[in-house]
């Protein structure tokens, strides 16, 4: 059973529009990750006036299940996709349809299960995603125990680093540590379970299928979802493009938004000019996955 709001009573979903568009450019829809929020997306959203093809952009936000604050019991539903399926759903039946879907993180993840599953079941698709900062890896032995035992550790310094990121140059170190803490407990035990298996079942995800234009985001000092894991997931998407920024971790979009914007604006521009790389707009699978 999957109830519409959980027991906790906290809304799971709380969508937001950020910008008007004009009518002429795409309904753009930003996915944070884990234990963030939609704040991750406030400098590339100030800079939306300044670019052509962001300012051309209807942009929202949507706040998650597994943002800092959601719910507590969201990962006690074993297919996590169904959250992604039901605020795509939620928002075409407010506002419209998704055009572009921009994911990072634990969401790209999500965004990348849901289009392989519409791809192999229905053949609806987005006009373009982006994956940023995507986790990766194609086949089952690039998994062994060192590796799973070393992610928790990494969990708390990447969640360190998005709160310094955040807190920018006034912030206190010393605090970094114990909210990164705080964070990874407040997601617990089933909530990095739902992360783990997501991550454990990429190599299995159908990517040579999709034909939906994508671009990979990368940091290039990213130390947990690495370089190397985009690239292999561009490698294996017959429509993707890798966009790295240098000297950049595992959150390219709060820490160089200029870039980001101008990688993300490239690539509204580029699907724009090739309409025919567009499928219908999609509405979620949720039924077919169930």
């Amino acid at each position: 059973m999957n109830p519409a709001f959980p027991p906790s009573g906290v809304r799971p979903v709380l969508l937001r529009q950020r910008t008007i568009s004009d009518g002429a450019g795409p309904r753009v829809l930003l996915l944070h990750g884990m234990a963030d929020s939609s704040t991750v997306w406030e400098r590339l959203i100030a800079l939306a006036p300044q670019h052509a093809e962001l300012r051309r952009a209807e942009i929202h936000t949507a706040e998650l299940p597994w943002r800092g604050t959601g719910p507590p019991d969201w990962a006690h539903r074993l297919e996590s996709v169904s959250w992604l399926a039901e605020t795509l759903d939620e928002l075409a039946d407010t506002v419209g349809p998704a055009d572009v879907v921009v994911a990072h993180s634990f969401s790209a993840m999500l965004l990348l299960d849901l289009v392989c599953g519409a791809s192999a079941r229905t053949g609806h698709r987005l006009a373009g995603m982006v994956l940023v900062s995507p986790f990766f890896r194609p086949r089952p032995e690039d998994f062994d125990w060192d590796t799973m035992a070393a992610l928790p550790e990494q969990f708390v310094r990447t969640m360190e680093e998005g709160i310094r990121v955040a807190a920018g140059p006034r912030s206190k170190p010393e605090l970094h540590r114990v909210l990164a803490q705080r964070l990874c407990t407040t997601i617990g035990p089933y909530g990095w379970s739902r992360f783990f298996e997501l991550y454990l079942r990429t190599p299995w995800l159908p990517t040579s299928q999709v034909r939906t234009p994508a671009l990979v985001v990368s940091g290039t000092e990213d130390r947990i979802a690495v370089t190397g894991e985009a690239q292999d997931l561009v490698a294996r998407m017959p429509a993707a493009a890798l966009h790295t920024i240098e000297e950049t971790g595992h959150f390219p979009m709060a820490e160089r938004p200029a870039r980001f914007a101008d990688a993300l604006g490239g690539f509204l521009r580029r699907i724009s000019a090739a309409p025919e790389a567009a499928g219908e707009r999609p509405r979620s699978t949720l039924v077919e996955r169930i």
